[in-house]
């Protein structure tokens, strides 16, 4: 998966703050990613922290663009960030009840049957500690069905590849 494109998209997510875009930046570079954007390269320079979240992000999608990277929209954030969250769940990274406290009311028309069935069911037990309160039985009930559409989104095509990044 492109590492810059990851970057962008996790940003956009919220999973990466704007005052962590430099560091993130020159990690980029020091791994060899992106030396040929001078956007890049100016992020990488910046301190991070007392500055204008805007003009690090405004320099994140001038980067994004020098390097020819699509167009991050508001669809293709939310399909990585639930691709990346049903991974995370599969392979224990994550808690179910950890995944009810995220906000997962997004759903596009162009949403997979999976995406919104994930969803639907992280949307049921309402909170992290809602969960608690529910019989034992039913709880764990709530996790499996968790877990198998998790499944089913980790199955389908990675939407962090998109436009062909592979790796």
């Amino acid at each position: 998966m492109n590492e810059a494109f990851t970057l962008a998209w996790r940003h956009a997510a919220g999973r990466v703050f704007p005052e962590d875009l430099p560091m993130a930046a020159a990690e980029l570079l020091a791994r060899g990613v992106g030396g040929d954007s001078p956007a890049l390269c100016e992020l990488a320079g910046r301190p991070g922290r007392g500055e204008r979240s805007g003009e690090l992000a405004e320099l994140l999608r001038q980067a994004m663009d020098e390097l020819g990277l699509p167009v991050l929209d508001e669809e293709l954030v939310e399909r990585c960030r639930m691709y990346e969250t049903a991974v995370e769940l599969l392979s224990g990274e994550v808690a179910p009840g950890d995944v009810a406290a995220e906000d997962w009311h997004w759903t596009s028309g162009n949403a997979t049957e999976a995406e919104r069935r994930f969803v639907a069911a992280v949307d049921e037990a309402g909170c992290p500690d809602c969960l608690g309160a529910w019989p034992a039985e039913a709880a764990r009930a709530w996790v499996r069905e968790v877990m198998a559409v998790a499944a089913e989104v980790a199955a389908a095509d990675d939407p962090r590849t998109a436009g062909g990044l592979g790796g």
